[in-house]
């Protein structure tokens, strides 16, 4: 790693921090080393006592911190047990947090502060039920997913019985993420059945979720949504992707409880991410500061 790009990840971090603790947010601090499995590949094993596990995100532990305060973040390393390439690192950073009671526009408002300074492009938003509705007729702010993952396979050439969220991504990838290219590009209105069953399901309509992406040219370097609050429903869908977890269920517990508030927002916005989209360079690589010992 270069002086050049340690010089920019320090920049990186202090505009993050700096920009947070003026919007009010406190920084906290979650485990790096988790009790629980989130299922067969999700996370890495740590040869400690009981069986542990490194995070492959800060999640749930963070949100259950607006018990105490209304704005909350961290800054720390997750991990992927997935092999690293250009665009993924087997350890990254992400800065993760979480605000009770804000809506939907305040999320991409300050994701927009908080990453703006850092990029080269002023962001466009571009609707990911719109495109659907020009390229295959439905309307999910009026109409129920209906036929629309069978249509969705065979455009992607794609086997009936492939899991919807697994056409979804590839379509969105192949088709919508690349129009980033040499640009700064919101992703919103994404439709239900998803991989982020975490979403709320947009006020007044059928079946597109309050959630975003933020790719630049190409990179995905944030993610957020507001946090759904209808229990029941989160449990049901998180369920049907195979996401309702340990840690989701904790949550969930202490919401139900009282003790934290069922209407909140959450982003995640990766480290060095964020620090290729604002150097241009396409290699995570060149922003690990140290040798691999």
């Amino acid at each position: 790693m270069s002086r050049e790009m340690i010089a920019l990840k320090s920049d990186v971090l202090r505009g993050l921090r700096n920009t947070l603790h003026e919007q009010g947010f406190v920084e906290v601090v979650t485990p790096t080393i988790r009790r629980a499995d989130l299922g067969p590949g999700r996370r890495l094993t740590v040869g400690l006592d009981e069986g542990r596990f490194l995070r492959a995100m800060i999640g749930p532990a963070l949100r259950v911190n607006l018990e105490h305060h209304p704005r909350v973040f961290e800054i720390g390393p997750c991990y992927r047990p997935e092999e690293p390439d250009e665009l993924h690192a087997s350890e990254f950073g992400m800065l993760d947090l979480y605000a009770a009671d804000e809506t939907f526009e305040f999320l991409i408002a300050l994701i927009e502060q908080l990453v703006g300074p850092h990029i080269p492009f002023i962001p466009r938003r571009l609707s990911v039920a719109g495109y659907i509705r020009d390229v295959f007729g439905i309307d999910l702010r009026d109409e129920p997913l209906g036929d629309l993952p069978w249509k969705m396979a065979a455009h992607m050439q794609l086997s009936a019985d492939t899991p919807f969220k697994v056409v979804l991504g590839r379509f969105i990838e192949a088709e919508v993420e690349v129009q980033s290219a040499g640009a700064a590009l919101f992703l919103t209105d994404y439709p239900l059945g998803g991989d982020e069953p975490c979403a709320r399901l947009t006020p007044g309509t059928t079946a597109v979720l309050n959630r975003t992406e933020l790719l630049v040219d190409g990179i995905e370097v944030a993610h957020g949504y507001e946090d759904e609050p209808d229990g029941p429903a989160f449990v049901e869908r998180a369920r049907a992707v195979n996401l309702y977890d340990d840690e989701q269920a904790l949550a969930r517990a202490a919401i139900d409880a009282g003790r934290v508030p069922a209407h909140s927002v959450g982003l995640g916005i990766g480290i060095e991410r964020l620090c290729m989209a604002a150097s241009g360079t396409k290699d995570i690589g060149r922003f690990q500061q140290s040798s691999q010992f």
